[in-house]
C-alpha cells in the first residue's frame, strides 16, 4: 500500500520550504551585517581606548614637567633672594673703605689743587 500525496500538498510543502530558506537566507544577512558593525564598533572602542591612553601619559608627563618647572624657578628665586641678602664680609668693608676714602682723596686733590 503506496500512499502518494497528492500535487498540492508536495506544492505547498515545498513552497513552504523555499519560504524557510529565503527567511533564514535573510537571516543569514542580518547576522552577518550586524557582524560588521560590530567589528566596527570594537575597533572604534580600540582606537579610542589608545587615545585616552596616550592623553593619560602626555597629562602624567605635563604633571611632571610643570613640578620641575616649578622647582627650578623655585629655587633660581631662592638664589637671587639669598645673593641679595649676603651681608659684607670684614674684609669687602675694609677694603670699601680704603676706595671710598682714596676715591675721596683724589676729589678733594683735583679740586682744590690750585688755591
Amino acid at each position: 500500500m503506496s500512499v502518494t500525496e497528492p500535487a498540492q500538498n508536495a506544492y505547498e510543502r515545498g513552497h513552504l520550504a523555499g519560504e524557510i530558506a529565503a527567511r533564514l537566507a535573510g537571516h543569514d544577512r542580518h547576522f552577518a551585517a550586524i557582524n560588521g558593525s560590530l567589528e566596527r564598533i570594537a575597533a572604534t572602542l580600540t582606537a579610542q581606548t589608545l587615545a585616552i591612553q596616550q592623553l593619560a601619559d602626555q597629562a602624567k608627563a605635563d604633571a611632571v614637567t610643570r613640578v620641575a618647572t616649578a622647582t627650578a624657578l623655585k629655587d633660581a628665586e631662592d638664589a637671587r633672594r639669598d645673593k641679595g641678602e649676603q651681608t659684607w664680609s670684614p674684609y669687602s668693608k675694609v677694603f670699601a673703605a680704603i676706595a671710598a676714602l682714596a676715591a675721596a682723596t683724589v676729589i678733594y686733590a683735583t679740586l682744590f689743587r690750585g688755591r
